[in-house]
């Protein structure tokens, strides 16, 4: 049996056409699990007190990004504390 080896592959459409044709299980033997691990550092939650008003804005331009408010209140402190 001849072993091949996972081909470096430019962009993720060349990697998706690659792999609709081919099985990993014919590369399995050659590789080896990665050492590295991913650990997300902890958040830590706060309550904050905001007008009602502050609020119906702060949703509407949430919406219209495609986010949750929460998520774009901790991109705008973040953008901030990077300036």
């Amino acid at each position: 049996m001849i072993k091949k080896r996972i081909p470096r592959l430019p962009i993720d459409q060349a990697a998706a056409a690659y792999w609709d044709i081919h099985s990993f299980a014919e590369t399995a033997e050659n590789t080896t699990e990665a050492a590295i691990r991913f650990v997300k550092q902890p958040k830590r939650a706060i309550a904050i007190r905001l007008d009602p008003d502050d609020m119906v804005k702060i949703e509407a331009i949430a919406e219209a990004k495609g986010l949750s408010y929460a998520a774009l209140i901790r991109m705008w402190i973040k953008e901030h504390l990077a300036a």
